[in-house]
């Protein structure tokens, strides 16, 4: 019989609807049955990508000997991280401060109430069984033991909101981006790229922080390391090399093993850094990249509606990166008359070797240096090697089909959305704008309220659970880029209702930054309230808010959205710089504040076409605008001039007199 996941939407709960587990969906029902039952809550996290997760359902969770201990004595309550990230980050802050180390799945026990007491994350099944009957024995004779510990926790996460204001506050000056960069770079890995050591995350945001580094200071050294990093990743095993896309990290220092899940906010963020790379170098081989990654979403990771789905899991037939790997025999039967030489461009049996004689598809070789070893041209090689990826893709689809989590999460279409419009910035290929317009109105329509909130998660016409601070802020930022590449006024207005609702319902009183989560009842965990700054595998939504405010302080003229971006990005200025890497994100912000915002705004006949030839040089502190009739926008207030069309140059508040020209346009204001 099925538990009460079978009316769940999640992917990842519905795995774990069979189980004999007596599993509640995270709510009100669960603390309540705690409650009556004065037991404690085990409260278990993970997401349908993940690995580990599936290996522990398979050996714990799916066992009726262990499910009828963890029914006894406690009631079980079964997340998905994605449609819950705000009670995912309060129960793994726990585990990191009991343990300085977390990840999934994250198993957390706690009281009634909500509140941690102990957790840990995976656990083999003896291990599991043992470890229940201990904390259960806890729970009923050192009960008041267990009320201070998970006491002494919540102070531990509510000291982590604190996020202290400058003795001295100062401004950001033009020095602060230097000294970030150059505490950044002590940590990045000149034989591999990335960042040193192992296991290595794509960190997009990093990344893209070191390219808006460039465009302000112009050093090379700082170009050569982040181009070094987008080759070395996609020749590497975390790149789909027939099929585009990225894997989620690599478990080596060299790129090469893939944690083989394919998450759709790496793949978002990876487009638009490999994009502002493209515009950055003129490099054709980041374009392709480009490419396949879109096709890769579009082909598997975009819904009928013109949505994007969340995730592609690691395992197919029970193992892990099945569905991607090769062998030297499954290759020369697709290609028998070129698959010796394509076996070698892949690395079979050589640098791609992995388990069990199968390889990991990666480029040991650049195009170049192989296309001269095998005296072919660099066009014939690219042909043989765009022929052979489509009879191996062909043939792979045959292959028993990872898992696909196909909820909407309206943070993570915000993130490819801006991606296809950032493509489309560099490219001006309009079925990108198209895609990115289609899965934007998507989300007006299906995942924004009438009174302007979030609902976070959609399925089969059904969307979801409230809106947390991550959903504002990237929609917000999508939609400010898809105004500079559509120029529709009617996405800035819809970033500014976003934004108000942000300033209303996330503000807090002791400080710029915002929670979180709402502060509407079941809008997150009842417990605390969390302020999130650091970045992971996905910007910080405080930092996006920051620079959302900024664009928008200037396309409305609207000082107090400005002012409160400049006192966020001031109380994170030592975090900045003293771990940037963790910071990127408010690094980008910062920078903003040191170089100054530029506008670029152009005004009659010919705005559109004046501003779509100024899109390869624009840098990330460049705003456009552009209108070829009279606006309301308060950017455009005296600006019009029948029958002519001017660009006005502005660096902050002091403007340039007009130009009629592209050409005329000061290459240092882009």
């Amino acid at each position: 019989m099925p538990n009460r996941l079978i009316n769940e939407t999640s992917p990842y709960l519905l795995q774990h609807a069979h189980n004999p587990v007596d599993w509640y969906p995270y709510g009100e029902e669960a603390f309540a049955a705690a409650r009556e039952r004065n037991r404690p809550l085990l409260i278990s996290i993970g997401y349908s990508a993940c690995h580990w997760c599936h290996v522990m359902e398979h050996e714990s969770f799916s066992k009726p000997e262990i499910a009828e201990v963890m029914n006894r004595l406690f009631v079980c309550v079964k997340v998905d991280r994605e449609e819950r990230p705000d009670v995912d980050l309060l129960y793994m802050n726990a585990v990191q401060l009991l343990h300085n180390s977390g990840g999934w799945p994250l198993n957390c026990f706690a009281l009634p109430d909500g509140s941690p007491f102990w957790g840990g994350t995976y656990f083999r099944p003896a291990q599991w069984a043992d470890l229940l009957m201990q904390i259960s024995d806890l729970y009923d004779n050192s009960h008041e033991e267990l009320k201070i510990q998970a006491s002494r926790l919540m102070e531990g996460i509510s000291g982590q909101n604190m996020v202290e204001a400058p003795a001295n506050p100062s401004g950001i000056d033009r020095a602060f981006p230097d000294e970030t960069y150059e505490q950044l770079s002590l940590r990045f890995d000149g034989i591999n790229g990335g960042m040193t050591g192992a296991p290595k995350f794509p960190m997009p945001v990093v990344w893209q922080f070191v390219l808006d580094y460039y465009d302000l200071s112009g050093k090379t050294e700082a170009l050569d390391y982040a181009l070094k990093t987008l080759r070395a990743m996609a020749m590497g095993g975390i790149y789909d090399q027939i099929g585009g896309g990225f894997a989620r990290y690599s478990t080596d220092a060299h790129w090469k093993v893939p944690h083989f899940e394919k998450m759709l906010y790496d793949n978002a963020q990876l487009i638009s850094l490999y994009a502002k790379a493209f515009r950055i170098s003129g490099h054709k081989e980041l374009l392709e990249i480009i490419q396949q990654s879109i096709s890769f979403t579009e082909r598997e990771l975009t819904s009928p509606e013109g949505a994007f789905y969340a995730a592609l899991d690691a395992d197919s037939e029970g193992e892990e990166g099945r569905f991607y790997v090769w062998t030297r025999d499954e290759i020369m039967n697709v290609l028998p008359e070129y698959g010796a030489l394509l076996s070698e461009y892949w690395g079979i049996d050589q640098e791609g070797r992995w388990e069990h004689g199968r390889n990991i598809l990666l480029r040991p070789l650049t195009d170049e240096v192989f296309a001269t070893r095998q005296h072919l041209s660099a066009e014939e090689l690219k042909q043989l090697v765009r022929m052979a990826s489509a009879l191996l893709l062909k043939e792979r689809n045959k292959r028993v089909r990872p898992g696909l989590d196909d909820k909407i999460l309206i943070s993570w279409n915000s993130l490819m959305i801006k991606a296809y419009a950032d493509a489309y910035r560099v490219t001006q290929h309009q079925p990108w704008l198209d895609a990115a317009l289609k899965a934007a109105r998507f989300s007006e329509k299906e995942m924004i309220r009438e009174d302007g909130s979030l609902l976070r998660t959609w399925k089969n016409g059904n969307a979801r659970i409230e809106g947390i601070l991550n959903d504002y802020a990237y929609l917000a930022e999508a939609f400010i880029t898809l105004y500079q590449v559509s120029f529709d006024e009617g996405w800035l207005h819809a970033a500014k209702r976003l934004t108000d609702n942000v300033l209303r319902t996330f503000g807090d009183a002791n400080s710029p930054l915002f929670w979180f989560s709402a502060d509407h009842p079941g809008a997150g965990p009842e417990v605390v309230r969390v302020i999130e700054t650091t970045d992971g595998v996905e910007p910080s939504g405080n930092a996006v808010m920051s620079k959302v405010l900024l664009f928008l302080g200037h396309y409305f003229s609207e000082n107090t959205y400005t002012d409160r971006a400049e006192k966020m990005i001031q109380r994170m200025q030592a975090r900045i710089n003293a771990y940037p890497q963790a910071y990127a994100c408010w690094a980008s912000s910062a920078m903003l504040l040191a170089s100054g915002i530029r506008t670029l705004v152009i005004t009659g006949p010919e705005a559109f076409d004046f501003a779509r030839t100024l899109f390869a040089k624009q840098t990330a502190s460049t705003l456009l605008a552009a209108s070829i009739s009279p606006s309301d926008l308060p950017i455009f207030e005296n600006r019009f001039k029948d029958g002519e069309t001017l660009i006005y140059q502005c660096l902050g508040s002091v403007c340039q007199a007009p130009v009629s020209n592209p050409d005329q346009v000061d290459h240092h204001l882009l």
